[in-house]
């Protein structure tokens, strides 16, 4: 689906028509390493430099901030990435991987009142760095992914409603700041989300045929990225579209009934299997949600699906992990 949703993208960039699919190939070869690297590493020393990787996160988004262009490129008025020449690293990908380490072998301090609001400030702070990139989608998916599983680990009710609440607020503060917050309810976005339907409701049951659709035609914009479920609807069809959504929504399904298995014995890997799950349903939803019109256009990618480097890295990593606490949960 990337080469069918990015071929068009490519041709009137002037590079060959599988310019993003080889482009994505090349991740995919780095995602299986780092798949085999999570399946196998020792999660006893990832424990271990947790907060190492939590700081090593936090001084990288700083780094984003206030490097130049060549060091971290502003792209459409955002700079989210890191120039490491092989890959532009989008740093906000790696910290959410370390805050679902952070609150997973970190997870019995949630419980104490305290301690939870001083986990909260810090992911907060990270929260903040990508907000002001600007990234405020980015932000809240993290926030969710903390918040939903702090709720797991069994945090009173009443800490979570008091950061809920801080968090909402200043995402209003932050849709009211920023300007390309405000345009993601104009009539731009509107058009965007309703090229996106409508290419939904050309494809039908079964679809118009891979490579036939229109809307990559430079109608829906970033079509091998933010809107590539709308691709898939439309080449393939909806019932293709829903198998797809249903394979990940397994995975998610598989990884939670893992974390019930680990819960007793192992309580931290149990959190981990729950927040590398969670991580995964909060953006394959929001990603069909923007899609069908339910949200404004917020940029967030469908995991394993999408055009990505850091994105789909990171996944392939933690879903690696997962694997290695399925094994994990079969001898408990």
């Amino acid at each position: 689906m990337v080469y069918t949703s990015s071929s068009y993208l490519a041709y009137v960039s002037n590079r060959p028509d599988f310019y993003y699919m080889l482009l994505h190939f090349s991740k995919v070869l780095i995602g299986i390493f780092f798949f085999i690297l999570g399946y196998f590493i020792d999660l006893n020393i990832l424990k271990r430099y947790t907060t190492h990787i939590f700081i090593t996160s936090i001084i990288l988004l700083i780094l984003v901030l206030i490097l130049p262009s060549p060091f971290a490129p502003e792209i459409r008025g955002a700079k989210r990435w890191l120039n490491l020449f092989i890959i532009n690293l989008q740093v906000s990908d790696l910290y959410r991987m370390s805050v679902i380490f952070l609150i997973s072998f970190f997870a019995k301090h949630l419980i104490d009142f305290k301690n939870y609001f001083l986990l909260f400030l810090l992911v907060l702070f990270g929260v903040f760095l990508i907000a002001i990139e600007p990234n405020l989608s980015t932000s809240a998916m993290i926030s969710l992914i903390f918040l939903i599983t702090a709720f797991y680990v069994g945090t009173n009710i009443i800490s979570i409603s008091i950061s809920s609440l801080i968090l909402v607020l200043l995402g209003i503060i932050g849709v009211l700041s920023f300007p390309h917050a405000m345009k993601r309810f104009s009539s731009t976005e509107a058009y965007q989300v309703l090229q996106s339907k409508v290419g939904l409701a050309h494809g039908g049951l079964f679809g118009v045929g891979i490579g036939e659709g229109k809307a990559k035609f430079l109608y829906l914009p970033d079509a091998h990225t933010d809107f590539i479920f709308s691709i898939i609807g439309e080449e393939m069809g909806f019932l293709f579209a829903l198998f797809v959504s249903l394979l990940i929504l397994f995975l998610v399904y598989r990884g939670l009934l893992v974390a019930i298995k680990l819960y007793k014995n192992n309580f931290e890997f149990s959190v981990l299997a729950f927040a590398i799950s969670i991580n995964i349903a909060i953006y394959t939803l929001a990603h069909i949600s923007v899609v069908v019109g339910l949200f404004p256009p917020t940029g967030i990618p469908m995991p394993f699906i999408s055009f990505g480097g850091s994105s789909f890295i990171v996944n392939s990593f933690l879903i690696g992990i997962l694997y290695q606490l399925s094994r994990i949960s079969r001898f408990q």
